[in-house]
């Protein structure tokens, strides 16, 4: 459907409640409003009488380091040191003046501050005293210094001396009473202006609060419903970067797996000539070690991505890490110490051997990797059952049995910012040396046995690793004792004919050449069409090997048009691919015989002569 031909998208209605939902919010901010402008008159008013008082203050201190002044200008006249005589009527007259201020009224000289009249009666008393005190000064100043115009004795010491003195200290004894009262008059008038407004800031905090309690239960139901809708996306974004993984692994793992096939195959017919030992059989075999790299390589790749196949069996963890433990020993070197705790009586859990196996070694080598000098690795093993979920990172780990396996290392640990890309496929803080998959591998074995994984760490202290694998009630099987199969030797195999299906032509050959190499008469065809041709024609047949995704009639196919003709007639599959093709079509689930690309001819002739075996028995 074209773009154009959608229908038009229309905003949906409020909900009949938001009007009202915005009511409190609006009557919180015109209450908070109001309740702000009252407190910011009530504060300039008191600010504008504070500025009056402290004026008043201020003033008064000026009177009382006037008087100090002119005190001590006097004394240093009367003993002979030249002082102007105008200082000392200036001080007293700036005191004189600032007093009149104080009592009646008016401007500052130094701030321009306007003062009101004092009004208090105690205060214009003291005012009034002070006055009088000041005027008295000045007329036992003057007569002083006429004193000592004239030679009579009016210096320090004398009668008039202790007079001066003592009317100067009641002088400063009254100015300081005032400045007292004064600043106990700031106090009462900040009490009463804080009094005046806790009343209507409580009512309006009570308002508030109620309101916000609606708010806050809003609000954390919109931040858990955004917690929620957060962790699922990375759940969703986690799930796509593997489906892509993983459809990238699927492809590549069916061409690759073909090639490795055709290699070691195509190697080991070179090796069925060659002189045992000799130096193109020891060629032969770094070039199939080599290939044999290359599919591992492949399959790490599928087991991040969960399309890796794999073979659940009853497995103990306990039995798995001391199993591994002189091996562990052996890669983390003798600088570093190896601790395993392995609890009691753990619990059975269903995965791949080899893969819990390569869980806990890729585990150890990543603790070791972050343990340049040395320290100590901890393994655990542990009963855990989770009665609600359990948050872990981005995601929850469901209710129910686990048995959790921990990997701790005293090492540099991870920094925060690269703790959401330590899973992620290729990524390495490594130079030159990793690939990348180690900790990708064990995350997509974990999540495809129906596990968990979580990390925590810190930088210098070191990393621990949990995996939370589900328990498992199923019997550990018996284990049974099995006879080696006998692989026989170049034209020792038999004489039966095959059938070849593979649309791979280099593999088709190798393959070809393999059976043919030990007696098999095998014909080759590139199809399922070519296939079902061969059978029609009557040729005869005692099994048929084919591949399971080709082009046209997939192996399956062949397999149901076969039945129809030879039901007799058993069919091996082999199949690069380990995706879910191969699931949906019941080939793991021992219905049929598969086999896994790539796989040595060894493993393609048991396997064949198995099946042959099994048909002459039956």
């Amino acid at each position: 459907m074209p773009f154009s031909d959608l229908p038009a998208l229309e905003s949906p209605p409020p909900p009949a409640g938001s009007r009202r939902g915005l009511r409190l919010p609006v009557l919180i901010l015109v209450l908070g409003g109001a309740a702000s402008f009252l407190w910011g008159t009530s504060y300039k008013v008191s600010e504008q009488q504070r500025l009056r008082d402290r004026a008043l203050i201020r003033a008064t201190r000026e009177i009382s380091l006037a008087m100090a002044t002119s005190h001590l200008w006097l004394e240093e006249v009367l003993t002979g040191d030249h002082i102007d005589r105008r200082q000392i009527w200036g001080r007293l007259d700036h005191a004189h003046d600032l007093a009149l201020r104080l009592l009646d009224g008016g401007r500052l000289p130094a701030d321009g501050i306007a003062l009101p009249p004092i009004e208090d009666r105690d205060q214009r008393r003291r005012v009034e005293n002070l006055l009088a005190d000041i005027d008295r000064l000045r007329n036992l100043a003057s007569e002083r210094l006429h004193g000592l115009d004239t030679g009579v004795a009016t210096g320090v010491g004398t009668e008039i001396d202790a007079l001066y003195d003592l009317l100067f200290e009641h002088a400063l004894k009254e100015a300081a009473v005032l400045e007292k009262e004064l600043e106990g008059r700031i106090l009462h008038d900040d009490d009463r202006t804080r009094r005046t407004f806790l009343g209507f800031l409580l009512l309006w905090l009570a308002i508030v609060i109620v309101s916000a309690i609606g708010l806050w239960r809003r609000e954390v139901r919109r931040l858990a419903a955004e917690e929620s809708l957060r962790k699922s996306e990375a759940q969703l974004l986690q799930a796509q970067k593997m489906e892509a993984v993983g459809r990238l692994a699927g492809g590549l793992a069916h061409d690759v797996n073909n090639f490795v096939t055709a290699i070691t195959s195509q190697c080991e017919l070179v090796q069925l000539d060659a002189e045992p030992g000799g130096p193109l059989d020891v060629r032969m075999d770094l070039v199939i070690g080599t290939a044999q790299k290359i599919s591992g390589l492949i399959r790490r790749l599928l087991a991040f991505s969960r399309r890796q196949a794999i073979q659940p069996q009853v497995v103990r963890l306990n039995r798995v890490v001391a199993g591994l433990e002189a091996m562990m020993r052996g890669l983390i070197g003798e600088d570093i110490q190896l601790e395993t705790v392995l609890g009691d009586e753990v619990w059975p859990v269903k995965i791949d051997l080899s893969q819990v196996e390569q869980i806990v070694l890729n585990l150890v080598v990543n603790a070791r990797e972050a343990s340049p000098r040395g320290g100590r690795i901890m393994i655990e093993t542990v009963n855990f059952s989770i009665d609600r979920g359990l948050f872990e990172g981005p995601t929850v780990v469901a209710p129910g049995d686990y048995v959790l396996l921990a990997v701790s290392d005293t090492g540099i640990g991870i920094p925060p910012e690269l703790k959401d890309q330590i899973f992620e496929p290729f990524f390495t803080t490594k130079t030159g040396t990793g690939n990348g998959l180690g900790l990708a591998t064990v995350y997509g074995i974990v999540k495809q046995a129906g596990g968990h994984i979580s990390v925590y760490s810190e930088v210098g202290r070191g990393t621990t690793f949990k995996i939370y694998l589900p328990r498992t009630m199923e019997a550990e099987p018996q284990p049974a004792v099995l006879a080696a199969p006998s692989l026989g030797r170049r034209g020792s195999s038999g004489r039966e004919r095959i059938l070849l299906v593979e649309d791979n032509g280099e593999l088709r050959e190798a393959t070809g050449g393999i059976l043919a190499a030990y007696g098999y008469r095998v014909t080759a065809v590139e199809s399922g069409e070519a296939a079902l041709e061969a059978i029609d024609r009557g040729v005869a047949l005692d099994l048929v090997v084919s591949d399971v995704v080709m082009p046209g009639l997939s192996g399956k196919d062949v397999l149901d048009r076969i039945r129809e003709r030879r039901p007799d007639l058993p069919v091996l599959f082999m199949s690069g691919y380990t995706d879910n093709v191969i699931f949906r079509h019941g080939l793991l689930t021992g219905e049929l015989d598969f086999l896994e690309k790539p796989f040595a001819a060894a493993r393609l002739t048991a396997k064949v002569r198995e099946i042959l075996d099994r048909k002459v028995v039956a």
